[in-house]
């Protein structure tokens, strides 16, 4: 019995000496979390306590939590443990970041907001829709933006009410916000979005249109089509190949001898989404284009719609100085 005693202590000692180990390094880790979440205040050392401090995760957390409650923590301070938490990403915050929400620190409340946003949790969605109306537009953009990077469609109606923010970033964050949630009953406020005095809004009204789709967006998207501003032209021309109907294709037709080469290329892109017969001999004429990429996009367009007509189109380029262009055409007539 001895014998075996002497053979199974050494064991005993190794895990006992482990655990000891192990509560010894969980203090010093705790120990240096503290150390970290005090260097926030100073200057010298507190960039690279966020580091530590996002790199611990969260384990960081209550201890910058407990930060944001202690009333003799300066503003700047408290601001670096949000946007840390946000960087964390930990649910356990959200209740004390929504929180500071009705701080009467705009910077508290704009680093909250933004915070949630990263954190992806829908209980906060409730919270930022109560106070989307904030006094300050930056505040009022981080809630926008975080609402959106939650993507909860709960909160669409919320951002329909917001399309007349005097805010312009506010407008087109509020417009892409409802594009990536496909939200429908969002197209008629958006339609009557087309002559907003703000070109990136109208870009954003072009792009969320051809998102959420249907052929209720397709006059909008016209209007959009005729915008003197050449990208939210092309993004409209764009959102309408992303619409299969006739009219989109009647559009998109009428624009195929646009002086813009740019236009062009993308009204032969759109027309080979739609994969359209009706539409080959524009795109025909696009596959004598003098540049290039506008042949090419014919080309693949032609070969998409695939019918008869559309073969029968590519055989006149066969022979085309450009080697990519013969290619499409080549393999398309041999499916």
């Amino acid at each position: 019995m001895r014998s075996v005693m002497f053979q199974v202590m050494p064991f005993i000692l190794v895990i006992l000496a482990h655990n000891c180990y192990a509560e010894e390094e969980f203090s010093m880790t705790d120990a240096k979390v503290k150390k970290y979440v005090s260097q926030l205040a100073d200057k010298k050392y507190n960039q690279e306590a966020r580091i530590r401090l996002e790199t611990e995760g969260k384990k960081a957390v209550p201890y910058l939590v407990a930060l944001l409650t202690d009333s003799n923590t300066d503003s700047a301070t408290k601001v670096l443990a949000i946007n840390i938490l946000g960087s964390i990403a930990d649910s356990d915050c959200v209740d004390t970041l929504i929180g500071m929400l009705n701080n009467s620190d705009t910077k508290l409340r704009k680093a909250s907001a933004a915070a949630l946003g990263e954190i992806h949790d829908k209980k906060a969605v409730t919270a930022l829709i109560k106070h989307i109306n904030d006094k300050d537009p930056t505040v009022r953009f981080n809630i926008v933006r975080s609402i959106d990077e939650i993507g909860d469609q709960s909160s669409a109606e919320t951002l329909i009410g917001i399309l007349d923010d005097k805010k312009h970033y506010i407008r087109a964050y509020a417009v892409k916000a409802l594009g990536k949630m496909k939200y429908g009953p969002s197209i008629t406020k958006l339609s009557e979005m087309t002559d907003d005095k703000n070109a990136s809004v109208r870009l954003e009204v072009a792009r969320a249109l051809g998102a959420i789709g249907g052929d209720s967006c397709v006059p909008a998207l016209k209007k959009l089509v005729g915008d003197t501003h050449q990208n939210i032209k092309i993004s409209a021309i764009k959102s309408l190949g992303n619409i299969k109907s006739a009219e989109s294709m009647k559009i998109l037709i009428e624009n195929g001898d646009s002086s813009d080469k740019k236009v062009r290329f993308h009204v032969a892109e759109a027309l080979g989404n739609l994969r359209y017969d009706e539409a080959v001999p524009i795109l025909e004429k696009l596959l004598m284009d003098e540049y290039v990429d506008v042949r090419l996009a014919a080309a693949k367009s032609l070969a998409a719609v695939g019918t008869e007509r559309a073969k029968e189109a590519l055989k006149t380029v066969l022979h085309d100085e450009v080697t990519r262009v013969r290619h499409i055409a080549k393999q398309s007539l041999k499916k």
